[in-house]
């Protein structure tokens, strides 16, 4: 069963930070920060703070290419290195080097810089794509049925491991309004019955 983790603005930043050292302490000074949309431009307007560098967000739908001396191209999260590589094949460099946030223990492709490992079977849901990511888990849970906010929170820990004392750790109180949200999208609806508040997917 893959498992999902959450983790926060903090820790994210953090994460951006120690990158962000790794470059500098290897004297790597890139002209142009390159970013695959959406995951990876969090981290390189960040990384563009520190290093004091311009950050550029690609489309890799649309095959464009970029061209500067020496490149630095970031993401957020490696799971197979498909991504990056798609994106390094966007780039026209003398020199390039790669960083993510977090990499899977066994990824083919290892970057550069890193922040941190991370097992197999994890998936990271990071703050800036926190309702996208908790919103499609909700809607899975529902497509089974009725559910009330408890069976909503087991489910989500029995189905994607998703442990409630970590989502509310790092999230406080956002599953409430993720819930919410999705209501005002008019995806689900909440209804009482016997006194009890449910939600079901909106037909």
């Amino acid at each position: 069963m893959e498992r999902y983790i959450v983790i926060n603005w903090d820790y994210a930043e953090m994460l951006c930070r120690k990158v962000a050292l790794q470059v500098l302490e290897d004297s790597f000074k890139p002209e142009k920060i390159v970013a695959p949309a959406k995951g990876g431009w969090y981290v390189s307007m960040v990384l563009s703070d520190y290093l004091g560098v311009d950050a550029v967000s690609i489309d890799l739908k649309r095959k464009e290419k970029i061209s500067a001396k020496k490149v630095l191209v970031v993401d957020d999260f490696i799971n197979t290195g498909k991504t990056m590589k798609k994106t390094l094949s966007c780039v026209v460099a003398e020199e390039t080097k790669t960083c993510a946030l977090l990499m899977l223990q066994n990824s083919e492709f290892v970057p550069d810089y890193l922040g941190e490992y991370v097992p197999e079977n994890i998936w990271v849901i990071f703050p800036w794509n926190f309702v996208e990511d908790l919103s499609a888990l909700i809607l899975s849970v529902l497509e089974r049925g009725d559910q009330d906010y408890y069976e909503i929170k087991n489910a989500l820990f029995s189905e994607f491991g998703l442990d409630p004392i970590n989502l509310e750790i790092s999230q406080p109180s956002k599953l409430e309004e993720v819930l919410k949200i999705l209501e005002k999208r008019k995806l689900i609806e909440k209804f009482e019955e016997a006194g009890k508040v449910f939600w079901r997917l909106r037909k």
